[in-house]
């Protein structure tokens, strides 16, 4: 997993994609973290449209649980950035029920804690294994 945050290249050290029930529905959360000072991690979590085909487009929104999205900033632990995205999308472009992978791409908007327009844009994740919880 990798994309472009805050104009500087970003790119996950692992990737987790687990699906899982939440009030009744069929959920997919996918994130990815890249370790180091600091670590940084985007983090989403969508209403699965189909729970046997997890391709699709899933517009990301804020004040839901379902098809949100953000990137948090941490440094010796504690928190010192994080951005809930307003606008953009994940698209699962391909997914293999074979191999239970996932491949697509993903971008968004939304204001950090300060209220600040922040960007991540060329987002992309490729043959990801979707375990379950």
């Amino acid at each position: 997993m990798s994309a472009t945050f805050e104009g500087k290249p970003w790119t996950a050290s692992f990737t987790v994609a687990q699906t899982m029930q939440m009030g009744g529905k069929p959920m997919l959360n996918l994130s990815g973290t890249e370790q180091g000072s600091p670590t940084m991690t985007f983090n989403s979590m969508m209403v699965l449209k189909d729970p046997n085909d997890l391709a699709g487009t899933y517009p990301l929104k804020t004040g839901s649980l379902a098809n949100s999205a953000n990137f948090n900033i941490l440094d010796s632990g504690a928190m010192v950035g994080h951005v809930r995205f307003a606008t953009g999308a994940i698209v699962i472009d391909k997914y293999d029920a074979a191999a239970k992978t996932i491949s697509g791409h993903f971008s968004g908007s939304g204001k950090d804690e300060s209220g600040r327009l922040e960007q991540l844009t060329d987002g992309k994740f490729s043959g990801v294994l979707v375990t379950a919880q």
